[in-house]
């Protein structure tokens, strides 16, 4: 019977170090359908794309839930973060982050008030844009400081100003355009056919803090991401 119990407090002993290293990959994210639906079980495809990030890096997932995506940033460039999914690459976020791509960028697509069409990028000029916070579109967008631009809590609530005729169009997905789909017929809404892919980036990315508590080398992170996203398992859900 004592060696029976020496044996066991030996493998209990063999097996604390292990749970003491355990490491979880803690990840931001924000309200974005439908990419990322918060809740006590959160959803979407970045949402699947995150928990399939943790099992290619051997951790466990953890989100912390966000009011908007602009704390996220913040969060990631502190290392209270790890990780975000969609967060695309800029020279100032370069500083406190590095980047992998998970998946092809998705199209862009215009929504605007009955009567305003967006055929071309010129078209833009003289419009009242909502962008939503933190978001970067595309750089010649971005920078752009002529055009007329209203900062958005997110696309849910720009899509109300649009409703409310109080902006005269936001930019899209065609994942969020689908979830909008009833309304944008209901209102009369159109949707532009701009091609606005060439001035974009071709890829998604998850944007990893500088200061992760992951345990692992940079080096090592990229190449087990780019193996991933390589044999397409951020396509499917876990």
């Amino acid at each position: 019977m004592y060696k029976k119990f020496v044996l066991f407090l030996l493998i209990c002993a063999c097996l604390l170090p292990l749970k003491a290293t355990a490491q979880v990959l803690t990840a931001c994210i924000d309200d974005h359908p439908p990419y990322q639906v918060l809740g006590e079980t959160p959803s979407g495809t970045h949402i699947d794309a995150l928990r399939t990030l943790a099992k290619v890096l051997n951790k466990e997932i953890k989100f912390i839930q966000s009011p908007n995506f602009p704390r996220c940033v913040a969060f990631l460039e502190s290392g209270e973060a790890d990780v975000i999914a969609g967060l695309n690459p800029t020279e100032e976020r370069q500083k406190f982050a590095f980047f992998a791509p998970f998946k092809k960028a998705d199209a862009l697509r215009v929504i605007s008030k009955n009567g305003i069409m967006i055929n071309t990028y010129n078209d833009f000029k003289n419009k009242l844009i909502g962008v939503s916070r933190g978001a970067l579109y595309f750089p010649k967008f971005d920078k752009d400081v002529d055009l007329d631009k209203i900062e958005i809590q997110n696309v849910r609530i720009g899509f109300s100003l649009l409703l409310k005729d109080r902006i005269d169009l936001i930019m899209v997905s065609p994942a969020m355009l689908k979830t909008f789909s009833a309304e944008i017929e209901q209102a009369n809404l159109i949707v532009s056919p701009i091609a606005l892919e060439e001035m974009r980036n071709k890829e998604t990315f998850f944007g990893i803090s500088k200061m992760h508590k992951l345990k692992l080398k940079q080096t090592d992170i990229l190449s087990k991401i780019n193996q991933a996203y390589i044999n397409k398992r951020f396509e499917n859900t876990p």
